[in-house]
Order: structure tokens, then sequence, then C-alpha cells
């Protein structure tokens, strides 16, 4: 059991005036607001199981999704160098694995990245400028999401592609902050098609040697044929970094505006693309496929790295295709999603020291990194996942949802250097691994009135391990062994949360309380052993609130008191 607990209060109040942007018109909290995470498609927020927070991109003029999630309670998200950032959703701030693989992070329903292939500055590949509204949520996800679905999920969903009209929106800000967004739509006739683009940066960081430039665009259509509808989306991402390292004083502007990794950069470049058809067939039910390709490459200085004198460079790469089949029937007393979610991953990485170790001169058994090859690996993966979400009429006024699914994860690991130690690094023969997993969920809702609900939720989460979890080790635990792969267990996190929710023509609230356990996490304790097989407990309550005071105002403000050990 990790020992060290961690206690969070987290407030956030805000206070906007409707008179900025587009004309000031009366805005109402509406019982009807509609959700599709849950279930892909649409369904009545006030309704949900379990807490979803529903954010509009529109209402927040940044250069970086941080800002827009921060504004949802039981989420902190701490921002670093350029567009990094640690994510903490009903967490701790967590890094490396688990920082990754803790969190879904999707773009209309499909993952952004592959499991097993996440990456700690996953938000840095969204496009929020274009998109309709982001959802959140906190804690376990539906049967519908699973691997990475443990402490939260965040959804971009674009905007619906129903009329002509063009749009510019731009920012700038000190140190040479700069945005401009651009959107087109237009009607052919028998389809829509809309262009984003955004393009923003940071040309003179606040810090020596750090500034970014990044550029996102988006192309979508949509169609209908007959009884299917079509919608087609094809995005991109290139970032270009100069990272600034960590600062050892924030209280001495001289060093914390200082940076001893003048050389640090990260340079990335994303495409991710869907063609979703969705047929009304003649039963009633609803019929969605969803075939879906993704590619990710990355490059950057490990200037964290100690002992490297900054010259360790890793490049990463991940290419996907996959496939979501949803079938779903409402019945009088029965509504339910059935499906299945397949997808095949080739990816590689390699990790190389240009410079020698500056502990050099001491023996060779302890030199942390050597020169030379870390790492060079590939991995071959395939996620085949059924599940099964239904709601259950238990009355009219109370309704039971369950949920299951099971996803198998297979590993093909090629190891394309020497096998063994090399300093304090470890890296394993060829071999094949797989992980099973089995997530139950089961959820009620009970209408007081037709505004007011009250709802609890119980769920299992799981996630296998990151590859950068089993495949890049290093060479002992705190026991002094090298970590079995065997032993290494996929991540599962139980949760339960109850909650109360009211809808007014002016004001909404939402309160939550929570418990969660997890078992067989992995991390670095605070001698930098791997550990596999951690015990954490998390408990806490959430408070989110909307009140239009007047025409023209409305006070948000979200808080979180949350403790994890």
């Amino acid at each position: 059991m990790m020992s060290k607990s961690f206690t969070k209060f987290i407030g956030q109040t805000v206070l906007t005036s409707l008179l900025l942007g587009a004309p000031a018109v009366a805005q109402t909290a509406v019982i009807d607001e509609v959700i599709v995470t849950t279930t892909r498609s649409d369904s009545l927020r006030i309704d949900n199981p379990g807490n979803i927070a529903t954010l509009d991109p529109s209402q927040t003029v940044n250069l970086f999704p941080v800002e827009l999630l921060n504004q949802a309670p039981g989420v902190h998200i701490h921002r670093g160098s350029g567009q990094e950032h640690l994510t903490a959703i009903r967490s701790p701030v967590l890094v490396g694995g688990a920082g990754a693989g803790s969190f879904l992070y999707l773009e209309d329903g499909i993952p952004m990245r592959a499991p097993g292939f996440a990456n700690v500055n996953a938000l840095m590949d969204a496009l929020p400028q274009a998109d309709g509204s982001v959802e959140l949520v906190r804690g376990p996800g539906s049967a519908l999401y699973g691997s990475n679905a443990v402490h939260g999920l965040v959804n971009f969903i674009s905007a619906p592609l129903d009329e002509s009209g063009a749009s510019a929106d731009i920012a700038i800000g000190s140190y040479a902050r700069h945005a401009v967004s651009l959107q087109s739509a237009q009607d052919h006739g028998s389809f829509m098609t809309r262009l984003s683009l955004d393009l923003n940066g940071d040309a003179d960081g606040y810090r020596d040697a750090q500034s970014f430039a990044q550029q996102k665009a988006r192309f979508e259509s949509a169609w209908q044929d007959g009884a299917t509808g079509y919608r087609l989306s094809i995005a991109h991402m290139n970032l270009n970094q100069e990272t600034a390292g960590y600062a050892a004083s924030y209280e001495d502007e001289t060093i914390a505006r200082g940076n001893n990794n003048s050389d640090a950069y990260r340079d990335a470049a994303a495409t991710r693309t869907y063609l979703r058809m969705t047929t009304d067939l003649d039963s009633g039910a609803t019929l969605m496929l969803t075939p879906y390709f993704r590619t990710n490459d990355m490059e950057f200085r490990m200037h964290f790295l100690p002992g490297t004198a900054n010259t360790t460079i890793e490049e990463n790469s991940h290419n996907s295709i996959g496939l979501q089949v949803a079938y779903a029937r409402d019945t009088d007393s029965v509504s339910y999603v059935s499906g299945i979610d397949i997808e095949a991953t080739e990816g590689e990485l390699t990790e190389v020291q240009s410079g020698a170790d500056k502990y050099a001169f001491r023996s060779p058994t302890s030199i942390d990194y050597a020169q030379g090859t870390h790492y060079d690996f590939e991995v071959e993966a395939q996620v085949i996942a059924p599940y099964l979400h239904a709601v259950w009429a238990l009355s009219d006024a109370t309704d039971l949802t369950t949920g299951l699914r099971w996803e198998m994860t297979d590993y093909d690991y090629t190891n394309n250097t020497d096998t063994g130690r090399q300093g304090k690094l470890y890296r394993p023969a060829n071999r094949s691994d797989d992980f099973s997993d089995v997530s139950p969920k089961i959820g009620l809702v009970h209408r007081l009135a037709d505004n007011r609900r009250v709802f609890a939720n119980l769920a299992r989460a799981a996630r296998a391990p990151q590859t950068t979890d089993i495949y890049r080790l290093r060479d002992q635990n705190k026991d002094g062994e090298v970590p079995e792969i065997e032993d290494i267990d996929s991540e599962v996190l139980d949760s339960l949360e109850i909650g109360y929710r009211a809808v007014y023509p002016a004001l909404s609230y939402e309160a939550t309380a929570f418990v969660m356990q997890k078992e067989n996490y992995h991390f670095r304790d605070g001698n930098d052993y791997y550990e596999t097989d951690g015990e954490t407990d998390h408990m806490g309550i959430e408070l989110s609130l909307d009140w239009m005071l007047a025409r023209d105002w409305t006070l948000a403000t979200n808080l979180t008191y949350a403790k994890h050990e």
C-alpha cells in the first residue's frame, strides 16, 4: 500500500457576461440537455446514472485545452512547458505510464491514441476550437469504453454539420502568444462540408529559450443516402516546441524564468480519420459502423533523465486501424446498446543517449544511463472488446443501468537491440503477452420530480499495461529483482458514487460523493524503483453550480474536496 496521502481542495468560480461574443440572448438551464458519450447516441444528461460535465469551447478563448477542462469539478490539469501537461481527474497528479494510461481522450467517441500507446500530453492532439462541446466523465466510463477510461475520460465532440457559414477568431496575448481559428462550412446540396484551421503559438515564452508553434486542421463532410447517414472526418496536428526544463525555484524570478535545458524540444504530428455510418433499420433499431485510422509520431529530448547530460532522444510512433460496431434498440421496458470494438496497432520506440553519463567515472555497474542505445523495440497490438449497455425501466420513476465489457489485449514485442541489462536499464527478450479484463457496471437513477434526480453508480474500470510499462524496464525493484513481466497484471479500479442533480429555469447544480479503490497500480517510488502492485484509495465530494444572475450574466462555480492515498 502506498503510504503517502494527497488531500486536495479545488475551487473555481467564473463570472461571465453573455455580451462577449455573439449578441446576447437569455440563457436558461434546460432539462432536456443532450449528451452522447454514455451510449454514443443522444440521451438526456439529467437521466445519466453517473456524473458527466458538459463544457462549451466557444465560451473560453484560450490556446490550451487545459483551461477549458479545468472548469469541471474533480479536475486539476497542470500546465507544463508549451503544450505539455499533467492530469488529475479524481486522482493525484499522475505521471509516466499512469499519467498516460489512466485517462481516455476521445474525438467523437474514438480514442485519439491507441490503448497501450498513450501519451501523458495527449491534450495536444485535441482541437476544441472546432468542436461543438466537450463531455467529461470523472471515474470509470460506461461499458462502451475500456482501457485508459480508469480515472476519467474526455470526449471532444464535433459541432453539428447542418448549416453554411464562416467564422474567424483571433487572440493575442503576452509573450507573443497568438491564436487564429478559421472555419468555413458549405452546403453543396446533397452533402455538407466544413474546414477548420487553428494556428497557435507562444513565440517568446515566459522562460528562456521556450516557445511553441502548433497547427491543427480538420475536414468534415456529412451526407444522407436513404436510411443511412454518413460522417467523414480527417484531422491533423503538428507541433514544434522548444521546451523549458524544470526550475529549481519559483520565488526567485531569475531562476524561475531561466532554463537549464535550453536545447530541449518536442516535435509531434498526428493524423486521425474516420467514417461513421449510421443506419435506421426497419425494426426501429440503429446500426452504427465506424472504421477509423490514426498515425502518431513524436521526437523529443529527454531532459529530465538524470546523469545523461541532456543528450538522450526518444522517438516513438504508432499506426492503428480500428472498427467500432454498435447496435442500439429501444423497447417499452429496456433500451440497450451492444457492440464490439476492434483495433490493431503497430508501434515502435527508440531511446538513444549520444553523450557520456556524467557518473561514468564510477564503476560501469553504477552507471545509471550508459551512452548508446537504451531501447529499440517494436510492438504489434490487437484489442477486441465486446460490450453490452442496457437501461431497464423498473418503474415510472426509476431506471436501472447495467453494463459489461470484456476487453482482450495482445502484445507481440520485438527487441531490436541487446537483451538484458545496460546500466540501470533492462531490455526484455522477444515475447508475447496477453491481458483479459472484464468490467461490470451498474447504476440507478430515481426521478424525484421532472427536474430533480438522485443517482448511484457502481463500476469497475481496467486497463492493460502501457507498452512502456512492461517493455521499458529498469534493472530492479525494491527487492533488488528485475520485474517479471508475467507478474504484471492489468490495473483495476472499483468505484462507487452517489449524487443529486437538479435543473431550474435559471439554476442547475450537481453534487456527488465517491469512493474508489485501485489495485495493480504501476508506479516508481521515491527511490526510483519500479513497482507494479501498488494499491491506492480515493474518496471525495464534488459540487458544480451554474446560476444565471441576470439576462447577460452567469455565475459558474465548481468545488472539490478529495483525499488520495
